[in-house]
């Protein structure tokens, strides 16, 4: 078990080592495409640089029903995720969108069948029956990327923890762009050959496809050796605003769900309980900021510390057994005492020459009942003096014979047989 100094010392070293071996565990590798997140794999960065153009930004959070509104050749849809989930309103204002001559720049894993068979074709498109066969992949960790527009080569690094780490790195099946009546082509490949970046006609505008939304984060765009080959690919998008959809990151169902959740949200303070993370700011605050994160879950795993080691019972676990006294003594004075003070001393003689045989019979093995004459070899038997026997002897009758004594003849009683005790 530990004691105190021991647990303080185990307290300290476990806070030492959490506190030093958390100090990444707050940057997420996840590739969860948020905007206004700053973790590797979110778009902060990039929304940033978007907003930041003189044409502006406009933010499309519950649907796409903005691009009806606008112009020919004045805008720019963008979308940079996992997987853009359309419904069948979203496919066909996006449509509109881009026939009216604008651009819709689109980076994801793949692209929805209501709209991917619009942009290839359908003979194309469902010549591939397996889904698998539309997108291929290639297990990579350096990466180079080729862009028709310039002759230069781009070379990243697929990461995780700031280390170079093999990754699925995805392409599009060559067979995808058949239809030649179509204006499509490829703009942009991975290893010389793998298409990853087309450019697909759609009435008097374009949308741009890229299979690899990772090199559009926040990871790549801060970096001064690999921002570029995201710099080259953006050139696509023209003047006029740029329309960021967040509508589309989610799948409908879960878009409804969120929205009334949030609405519930707006209408109820915070009241502890369950509501005690999304409903109190100050606790969500704390969870978006690192360093605050990491004092505060800190602070919670010293709290348990402290009550596993220093809250636990702190006395012996085995309790002190004292030795027991022999109160058989004292009981004993104390009575003889109480008898003395009130003038029984024949009373307390007779007791102590009680306490005498019983003495000589364990001590001895002395058999010397009461109202009997003591053995004449007594003091052979016990190895004692003929003179010292004898005295003791006479005070023995004088008490045996007497109903009454004095302070000064019970004193010689006991001065007369204490020798018998000591040998």
């Amino acid at each position: 078990m530990f004691n105190g100094r021991t647990s303080t010392w185990v307290f300290y070293l476990l806070v030492v080592l959490f506190a030093s071996g958390c100090s990444g565990c707050f940057t997420s590798w996840t590739e969860t495409y948020r905007y206004d997140k700053k973790q590797p794999f979110d778009l902060y960065a990039l929304y940033e640089l978007m907003e930041a153009r003189p044409e502006g930004l406009v933010f499309m959070e519950d649907s796409l029903a903005t691009l009806k509104g606008v112009g020919a050749q004045s805008g720019n849809y963008v979308f940079i995720g996992n997987y853009a989930y359309y419904t069948e309103t979203s496919v066909t204002e996006l449509l509109d969108f881009v026939e009216r001559g604008n651009s819709a720049f689109i980076a994801a894993y793949d692209l929805p069948e209501d709209l991917a068979t619009h942009l290839f074709g359908n003979d194309c498109y469902y010549n591939f029956y397996d889904d698998n066969e539309r997108i291929l992949s290639e297990q990579l960790d350096t990466v180079t990327f080729q862009l028709n527009s310039t002759d230069e080569d781009f070379q990243l690094f697929n990461v995780y923890n700031y280390e170079p780490h093999n990754k699925a790195t995805f392409y599009l099946n060559g067979g995808m762009l058949c239809d030649e009546a179509l204006d499509n082509e490829a703009i942009g490949t991975v290893g010389e050959f793998n298409i990853n970046f087309t450019r697909l006609n759609w009435g008097e505008g374009n949308f741009y496809f890229h299979t690899n939304p990772v090199f559009f984060t926040n990871y790549y765009l801060v970096d001064s050796l690999q921002y570029a080959y995201a710099e080259a690919c953006l050139t696509v998008i023209g003047e006029g605003p740029v329309y960021w959809d967040e509508a589309s990151r989610v799948p409908p169902t879960v878009a409804r769900q969120r929205n009334q959740q949030n609405a519930r949200n707006n209408q109820r303070s915070y009241s502890g309980g369950r509501n005690l993370l999304t409903g109190n700011e100050a606790l969500s605050y704390i969870q978006e900021q690192p360093p605050l994160a990491l004092a505060w879950y800190t602070l919670l795993f010293a709290t348990f510390l402290y009550v596993v080691f220093r809250g636990k019972r702190r006395q012996r676990i085995i309790p002190i057994i004292h030795k027991r006294e022999n109160s058989s003594k004292r009981f004993i004075d104390t009575i003889s005492r109480l008898v003395f003070q009130k003038g029984h001393h024949i009373a307390l003689a007779r007791q102590e020459l009680a306490s005498l045989r019983l003495h000589l019979q364990h001590r001895y093995g002395v058999r010397w009942k009461d109202n009997e004459p003591p053995p004449e070899n007594l003091a052979e038997l016990i190895g004692v003096p003929e003179d010292i026997i004898n005295r003791a002897l006479i005070e023995i009758r004088i008490v045996q014979n007497k109903k009454h004594l004095e302070d000064h003849e019970l004193v010689r009683f006991f001065r007369a047989i204490e020798p018998l005790y000591d040998r």
